[in-house]
């Protein structure tokens, strides 16, 4: 029997890095508008009324500003994450304006300050990152800040990515939690049902 193929984590990363570089502004907000018209047609975002989400802050990224801009019209609250580094975790903020943000340290748009922990009434997760397997495996930036507040919530968890970002195999620790849907331009993904949605919008 054939193994599959694994490309390590570092390996995606390097990839996907050079690739983001590459991305002009437009084909960034161009794509990103596909994507979250894609995150709107499934029923978790259609049933969703407190949605936690990160803020892009970093080259080439999925533009989440995109979606939290549209919360009010879609009738949805965002939260989103200010991480305490200490602890490795996350607080939680209601977001009602972007006054509310700053800049951190590390370069990530943050709220500037968090409320609670409390993730019993998230109904959606969007989450980042730089890499993910068609297998629902998530590659993030390195912190393992994610890995525990996932572990804290039964909400299901997205991941927005180009498709650049997308690969077959990547490996795989312990402690890694399967994504329940994956989103780019060009597909929607459901890992667990290994059911491969495609919306092809060339």
């Amino acid at each position: 029997m054939k193994l599959k193929p694994l490309i390590p984590k570092s390996e995606a990363r390097k990839i996907v890095v050079k690739r983001r570089s590459e991305l002009s502004a437009i084909e960034i907000r161009n794509k990103t508008k596909t994507i979250v018209d894609l995150l709107k047609t499934t029923d978790d975002f259609i049933h969703s009324t407190n949605i936690f989400c990160y803020v892009a802050s970093m080259p080439g990224e999925v533009d989440t500003k995109i979606l939290i801009d549209q919360k009010n019209s879609w009738g949805k609250n965002v939260f989103l994450p200010k991480l305490n580094r200490n602890t490795k975790s996350f607080r939680r903020f209601h977001f009602t304006g972007w006054d509310e943000l700053i800049k951190n340290s590390d370069g990530y748009w943050e709220p500037k300050y968090g409320t609670d922990d409390d993730m019993s009434d998230i109904d959606l997760i969007i989450v980042p990152a730089l890499a993910v397997s068609k297998s629902g495996q998530r590659v993030g930036y390195g912190g393992g800040y994610y890995d525990k507040l996932l572990q804290e919530t039964f909400a299901p968890k997205y991941v927005l990515v180009f498709e650049f970002q997308l690969f077959e195999y990547i490996e795989t620790s312990t402690h890694d939690i399967r994504m329940d849907k994956i989103i780019t331009e060009r597909r929607i993904i459901n890992p667990r049902k290994s059911i491969f949605s495609i919306t092809d919008v060339d």
